[in-house]
């Protein structure tokens, strides 16, 4: 990206080419058509071709419809690991063989707006989150210099509230707790039921934090 959008304010919406979003296949979306009454469906983006066409397909190998038909003007939103993004497209056509999609409109721009300011990196970490008396073990899904994203059992705290996160990690071949504080963005329960997801932001990192954090974001954890 150009010094001039990296340096665009976080919560300002941009107009950008579909490509510089840099999606990759498999990505999560919601797709809406845009008719009264039309409710969200969970897809996933299964390639572009740039200036011919976005395939979209259900969500997960047992998904079986897209929901949309051809000719339908709809919605679709995302999020790349950096930016959410949304564009309105028409579908071109829908296919079953040899697997379900339809194919939209390529889009001449996308509307996206920069979240977070580096992409995470996926781990498998345990985590400690503490908020007051309540202490949940937990596992660290992925992490960057700015924030996490962790799963537990059941909800830590609601959007706002402040964890105390231990982070037990390896640094240079040697056992560690990285110990810091972070405010909840967002917090949800899993499709199944069975765990919950809490997004946070990391506040008032010392500067050895930030070299910790830099050093797991970047060295490839064994």
């Amino acid at each position: 990206m150009n010094q001039a959008a990296s340096e665009t304010p976080q919560n300002h919406v941009q107009q950008i080419s579909l490509k510089e979003l840099g999606l990759r296949p498999g990505i999560a979306l919601q797709v809406r058509r845009l008719v009264e009454g039309a409710s969200k469906k969970e897809g996933q983006l299964f390639g572009a071709i740039e200036n011919r066409g976005v395939m979209v397909g259900p969500q997960g190998p047992e998904g079986e419809d897209t929901g949309l038909t051809e000719g339908d003007v709809c919605i679709v939103r995302g999020f790349t690991g950096q930016h959410e993004f949304s564009f309105i497209s028409k579908v071109l056509q829908t296919y079953e063989k040899p697997f379900v999609y339809a194919l939209l409109a390529y889009p001449t721009q996308v509307d996206a707006r920069r979240v977070r300011q580096s992409l995470r990196t996926k781990t498998g970490w345990p985590v400690t989150a503490q908020v007051g008396e309540l202490s949940q073990a937990g596992q660290l899904l992925d992490i960057s210099l700015q924030g996490a994203m962790i799963s537990t059992p059941v909800q830590i705290a609601a959007v706002g509230k402040v964890i105390a996160l231990g982070i037990h990690c390896m640094v240079e071949g040697e056992s560690s707790t990285l110990a810091l504080k972070a405010s909840v963005c967002h917090s949800h329960r899993a499709v199944s039921g069975e765990i919950h997801f809490t997004g946070m932001a990391f506040h008032g990192l010392s500067q050895q934090d930030k070299l910790v954090l830099h050093y797991l974001t970047t060295t490839p954890q064994g």
